[in-house]
């Protein structure tokens, strides 16, 4: 099998795999589950792919996956180099993107365009936000972050590599306003926003090694 009969044949598999999921508002209340995550990452690689081939059928199978996972991606301020950014992509850009490339194509258009329509009609309810961060080693990496005053509001890391993962969530004036909590491949931290809405969370990578997380906030 020559390499682009592999790629179609993996998309063939992510697209029937996000038609068979289960979505994301039906699962057991959770602020983010691992099938949410698996859902938002596979969509994000496929996203990316698509994006990078130009490929409309991907584009489609991952804007579905993104939004079977609830998830979107965060509007936080982090201060990283270009070298530590992951570029995360949304399901509506890579349905207009998706849209642009199958001009030519009417019955994926269709579809496309229904994807599109759906989401229009029904309405959503946002889900919490998602970055993917890489740290360097010893790294430490602040992220700005707003809040409405009385929210109920949660900041939380994933990462197979949790036990060497650290943050702290502060204040205007620098106090702590919650304690971090495993919970699982998890560090969650809740609290609720006082009258100032800017928090600051302070990650820190303890390890030797290069780390992938996901932080992920409401």
């Amino acid at each position: 099998m020559n390499n682009p009969s592999k790629r179609l044949f993996v998309i063939v598999l992510l697209a029937l795999g996000a038609c068979s999921l289960q979505p994301a508002q039906a699962q057991p209340a959770a602020r983010v589950t691992p099938l949410m995550l698996q859902q938002w990452r596979m969509g994000q690689e496929l996203g990316r792919y698509g994006l990078a081939q130009s490929d409309p059928h991907a584009l489609l199978a991952a804007a579905r996956l993104q939004r079977l996972s609830g998830l979107q991606p965060s509007r936080a301020r982090v201060e990283v180099d270009g070298k530590d950014q992951v570029v995360a992509t949304d399901a509506a850009s890579l349905l207009r993107e998706a849209q642009a490339l199958a001009k030519d194509q009417p019955a994926l258009l269709a579809l496309i365009d229904e994807s599109m329509a759906v989401r229009r009609r029904r309405g959503t309810v946002i889900g919490p936000q998602v970055q993917p961060l890489v740290m360097r080693a010893l790294d430490t990496k602040p992220i700005l972050l707003s809040y409405k005053p009385g929210q109920r509001a949660f900041f939380g890391i994933a990462s197979d590599r949790v036990q060497d993962i650290a943050f702290s969530v502060q204040g205007p004036r620098n106090e702590p306003l919650c304690e971090p909590a495993p919970a699982g491949a998890e560090l969650l931290c809740e609290w609720v926003s006082g009258e100032t809405p800017d928090v600051r969370v302070v990650v820190t990578n303890r390890s030797s090694n290069a780390v992938m997380l996901t932080f992920f906030h409401d």
